[in-house]
C-alpha cells in the first residue's frame, strides 16, 4: 500500500501586524459650564475603602465622577459636549441682561482659546478624520502662549 503524503503549502501573511502601542482606554471628563476636557487613563485605579466589618478582600475601582461632570469615552463626542455646555452657559448670561455682562466678558476671556479654536466644527471634525485615521492620535489642545 502506498502512503500518500499531503503536501502542505506554507505562505507568509501579507500583513504585518504592529502592536499596539498602549494597552489601556481613556475616557473624557468635563466639568458643567467649562470647556476643558480631562484625559482620563482606564488605568487609574484607587483602593475602595473597606468597612471594619467587610470580610471581603481588597478591591479596586475607576475614579468615581461628581455629578458636576459629564464622562464620554470619546473624543469628539466630548468636545461637542464641552461646545453646547459652554454655548448653553453664554446664553444664560445673555439672558441674565446687563447684570450678566461683566461674567460673560471675563468666560470668553478665560475660554478663548476653547471657543474661538478647539471647539469650532472644522476642528472637531479634523480631530474625528484623525482619531479614524490614526489609532493612537493624542489630541492636544491649542492654547495661546504667554
Amino acid at each position: 500500500m502506498e502512503q500518500i503524503e499531503p503536501e502542505i503549502e506554507t505562505t507568509e501573511p501579507d500583513i504585518i501586524i504592529q502592536p499596539k502601542r498602549h494597552n489601556y482606554a481613556y475616557s473624557y471628563c468635563l466639568k458643567k459650564n467649562d470647556t476643558t476636557i480631562i484625559t482620563v487613563s482606564a488605568n487609574n485605579f484607587r483602593p475602595v475603602i473597606q468597612q471594619p466589618y467587610c470580610q471581603a478582600p481588597a478591591i479596586d475601582t475607576l475614579h468615581v465622577i461628581n455629578e458636576d461632570y459629564y464622562q464620554c469615552v470619546d473624543l469628539v463626542n466630548a468636545m461637542e459636549k464641552a461646545k453646547a455646555g459652554a454655548l448653553l452657559y453664554i446664553k444664560g448670561l445673555i439672558d441674565m441682561g446687563p447684570a450678566g455682562n461683566e461674567a460673560l466678558l471675563q468666560y470668553r476671556i478665560d475660554h478663548y482659546e476653547d471657543l474661538h479654536i478647539n471647539l469650532v466644527d472644522a476642528n472637531i471634525q479634523l480631530v474625528e478624520q484623525k482619531t479614524i485615521n490614526d489609532r493612537n492620535f493624542k489630541w492636544t489642545p491649542y492654547r495661546i502662549k504667554n
